[in-house]
């Protein structure tokens, strides 16, 4: 049986899937479910020490998946004890599908259950990851792979998304800046970003999230904005009145939500030198190794060459597009317990 995608939706055979993940709101875990056309259930588990937040999330992710009675489960990894609590939920017969983030493999954290997850997500489960060099480790632990990358769209014209809620922020649409949406996770080069703040002074640079005090006060005060946490319609605003991107990482084989996201708003984007992100972005972006004075001068190549480089990744996104809705394909195949099957 070949099972189609039609309007974005999965159909076929009666199922009922869900997308868990343990975050107030990821774009990627979003994304994915809303073009399956599939639950999602996102949690962050409140606020206090880690032990007590999984605790809660396990408690609540168990009552969840116990009402909801779900065929599959697609659950963002990490951290290992979603899946665990994920399968402790829906018991044997339930197929799971592991979403591996980068950090599945490398961050400190959670890279000592890698092993771990890949046994949990061997067939007839599945695991999700970003690039083909994640999806060979996957496999050599013992897991069914399929690659798929953030879901790729077109975001909204600037014109649509209407006026700041922050008249702080307001100000920036008659300033150049390079936006940088970070987490200050352990692959991001805090020191270096810092540093190119200094360097290229010609240019505001605006950091999300909430940073480090030690970050914040090691960057210029005189072109540096930090808005901490703003709502998804804030944050689209932010990006449409950007002129680069800078999506920064360490990591080799780390594929950037940041970088998805310039791709989707048509933004001139700077990253990191890595195969991978070679591959995938192309003569699309400016890709620099992470050091100071390379991220400022490519911030200001990007911002002189920034019609262009909104050119050059608004045309490789029409591509991207295409392989995207392959990969889609396959996992709405994997729902519907046919995949690599073609009538």
């Amino acid at each position: 049986m070949t099972t189609l995608l039609e309007n974005g939706a999965v159909v076929g055979q009666k199922k009922n899937p869900v997308f868990v993940s343990w975050i107030d709101f990821h774009g990627r875990s979003e994304g994915i479910a809303r073009r399956l056309g599939i639950e999602e259930w996102s949690d962050g588990g409140g606020s206090g020490p880690l032990p007590l937040r999984y605790l809660r999330l396990w408690v609540s992710t168990w009552k969840y998946l116990r009402r909801y009675k779900p065929t599959e489960v697609i659950v963002m990894q990490p951290p290992v004890v979603a899946l665990l609590a994920v399968r402790s939920a829906v018991g044997k017969n339930v197929r799971i599908c592991g979403d591996l983030h980068t950090g599945t493999f490398y961050d400190p954290k959670w890279k000592w259950s890698t092993k771990l997850v890949a046994k949990l997500l061997g067939a007839p489960n599945l695991a999700i990851v970003t690039n083909d060099a994640l999806a060979v480790q996957a496999q050599d632990h013992g897991a069914e792979a399929l690659v798929l990358h953030d879901l790729i769209e077109t975001y909204p014209e600037v014109g649509e998304l209407g006026e700041f809620e922050d008249q702080g922020l307001a100000q920036l649409q008659d300033k150049k800046y390079v936006l940088v949406p970070i987490t200050y996770s352990y692959d991001e080069p805090l020191e270096e970003l810092a540093a190119a703040t200094h360097l290229a002074a010609g240019v505001v640079w605006v950091f999300t999230g909430r940073a480090p005090e030690s970050f914040s006060q090691a960057c210029n005060a005189a072109n540096t904005v930090f808005p901490g946490f703003v709502s998804r319609e804030e944050y689209l605003r932010l990006l449409g009145h950007a002129n680069v991107l800078l999506a920064p990482t360490t990591e080799e084989d780390t594929m950037q939500r940041a970088g998805y996201e310039a791709m989707c708003a048509g933004k001139a984007l700077v990253t990191s030198d890595t195969e991978v992100l070679r591959d995938f972005f192309g003569e699309a972006a400016l890709t620099v190794p992470p050091r100071a004075e390379l991220y400022a001068d490519a911030a200001n190549d990007a911002v002189r060459r920034q019609s262009e480089l909104e050119g050059s990744i608004i045309e490789l996104r029409t591509r991207r597009v295409r392989e995207q809705s392959a990969a889609l394909q396959r996992l709405s195949e994997w729902i519907h317990n046919d995949l690599g099957t073609r009538e």
